[in-house]
């Protein structure tokens, strides 16, 4: 277990707004015309052999979807997000709607809160994937979201009690004491990328991930086009509520996707 917790790890700090629990009482209204529209800035940095990779091919990372997928829906969450676990119950409709898509879990706790326990839960997470593949991270996920929802926060004995629940062996001390010590390595590849915080999500081919360097340079302006960010910056942008923030990611995916 020690050797897949370092390569999870990084070292990274960084500074995060909107993943506080808001209000949920205002409707959806997107504005057809105003798709998220920061892709670009960052495609450059995803068009690298290294980081496709890590995006795409990291066996540790959760995933739910077929492993010959075309397409890959990259989501950047925090366990301790309010706004991430409204997104949770609109990712679980996607992945009902497109089967035939692989989605992908990269964590990215905010460094606003206190990082310890949003760490320790994901810690777990990665442990449910490793015993019980994508139907006990998924049962894990579901269960810790509902309790952010329920309670407005997330403690480590809601992790605990959720980890007892469905049946997660770990190993406590250890996972404490990584937690608040060192930083998670998905969280680095966030920063790396451009991202200032979670709920962001990438849409790609994953047909990237067997291009070389030379390749992605080749073929960099349909990279752009098949390449497709959601920032929480976008989100925010919509004025919206973290309800109304996660239906409107949901359905900028959903128009990706379809």
């Amino acid at each position: 277990m020690k050797k897949i917790l370092i390569t999870m790890l990084g070292v990274s700090a960084l500074a995060l707004s909107s993943c506080s629990n808001q209000p949920v009482n205002q409707q959806v209204t997107p504005n057809s015309q105003q798709q998220a529209g920061t892709t670009n800035q960052y495609v450059q940095t995803i068009a690298n052999e290294n980081v496709i990779k890590e995006l795409l091919m990291d066996e540790n990372t959760p995933q739910v979807g077929p492993k010959d997928a075309k397409e890959a829906v990259v989501i950047f969450f925090d366990f301790g997000c309010g706004t991430c676990a409204q997104i949770s119950r609109q990712v679980s409709k996607l992945m009902d709607d497109h089967p035939d898509v692989k989605f992908i879990f990269k964590a990215y706790p905010s460094p606003k809160r206190d990082a310890k326990v949003p760490n320790y839960a994901t810690l777990i997470a990665s442990e449910a994937y490793i015993q019980g593949g994508s139907e006990l991270f998924m049962a894990y996920d579901k269960a810790i979201f509902d309790q952010r929802i329920a309670n407005g926060k997330l403690t480590q004995e809601d992790v605990d009690a959720v980890a007892e629940k469905v049946g997660i062996k770990y190993d406590k001390k250890e996972l404490e004491q990584k937690a608040a010590s060192e930083e998670l390595q998905s969280r680095k590849l966030g920063k790396m990328i451009g991202f200032r915080g979670p709920h962001d999500i990438i849409i790609m081919p994953t047909k990237l991930a067997d291009m070389s360097q030379s390749e992605l340079d080749q073929n960099a302006e349909s990279i752009n086009k098949d390449v497709f960010v959601i920032s929480h910056m976008d989100a925010q942008n919509q004025g919206l509520d973290s309800e109304g923030m996660a239906k409107w990611e949901a359905e900028q995916i959903s128009n990706k996707l379809s």
